[in-house]
């Protein structure tokens, strides 16, 4: 049975800490399989008699892939009105002064940004408790519904806020990452963070809504872990307590389940000559209403 735990979530300075370790091994947010993926996605978008476009982004940290598909709706519509809810606000002063140098710039003059330092369902409770009826041609959460309370319950609920014709666009880790939440799953859980990845959530979501129209992309991606296995290696630990979302992982868990854990990353490597590589593939899923 699995037991609560406290993942990196509630440690935002040693997330951090742990993504610039993983960033200097080779992970990224950006590249450019993804900027052409987005790029065809935002492509589907009809601009015809359309004044404004407006999206609402979940989740959105300092905003490094909205920066691309800003980019992007900028470039096609006349007007577009862009909503950031973001609980964290660090994350989100960041956000705000990159639109800040984008202006000093003279970029992005055709969007207006709308910040909220909030989560979710808070947002979707204050829409039901106003009776606010707009809704919006594209929803995104990029690598956040794991930290939706009710994920399946609120993609459903965001589902129903686009307009018709709308897009609500879900990524999620895919592959080799998920099946190794899968199996930390077994062990641990968060309220603030699900152990799954995009198989769960998609097969759910077409459960629910069984006439929504689906398109998936996906992309391989790899890092290398060498020191991972190296239990004296700062950042090999470091590494470690990011893919497994746990801090201090090798001291926190029993020698039982770090093993298995291990166990279940070294199963999803790959060699790469001197390199271990592990896999970090992302999945896109576009539903379309």
């Amino acid at each position: 049975m699995a037991v609560e735990i406290k993942t990196l979530v509630h440690y935002p300075d040693l997330y951090f800490k742990k993504y610039a370790t993983v960033i200097k091994n080779g992970f990224t947010m950006k590249d450019d399989k993804k900027t052409r993926d987005l790029t065809e996605t935002f492509e589907m978008i009809s601009c015809d008699d359309k004044s404004e476009l407006r999206i609402l982004a979940i989740g959105t940290g300092q905003g490094l892939v909205d920066e691309v598909i800003i980019d992007l709706v900028s470039a096609r519509f006349k007007a577009v009105v862009y909503v950031v809810v973001e609980p964290a606000e660090a994350e989100l002063q960041k956000f705000k002064d990159m639109v800040s140098v984008k202006a000093g710039q003279d970029q992005w003059k055709n969007v207006t940004f709308k910040f909220l330092c909030t989560t979710i369902e808070d947002f979707l409770d204050t829409r039901s408790k106003t009776k606010t009826t707009e809704g919006f041609d594209v929803i995104h959460t990029l690598h956040s519904t794991c930290h939706f309370i009710d994920p399946h319950g609120s993609l459903v609920e965001l589902y129903g806020i686009l307009d018709k014709g709308g897009m609500l666009f879900v990524m999620l880790v895919a592959g080799p990452w998920e099946r190794t939440n899968v199996k930390i799953g077994e062990y641990y859980f968060d309220p603030k963070v699900h152990f799954f990845g995009m198989s769960a959530v998609r097969e759910k979501f077409l459960e629910q809504i069984k006439d929504a129209k689906i398109m998936t992309k996906f992309r391989a991606k790899r890092f290398r872990i060498n020191e991972c296995f190296q239990e004296d290696s700062e950042d090999g630990n470091d590494m470690l307590d990011f893919i497994a979302q746990i801090p201090d992982f090798r001291k926190t868990v029993s020698k039982e389940v770090a093993d298995a854990i291990i166990n279940i990353i070294k199963e999803n490597c790959v060699k790469s000559g001197d390199d271990i590589m592990f896999g970090v593939d992302e999945e896109d899923m576009l539903a379309f209403k």
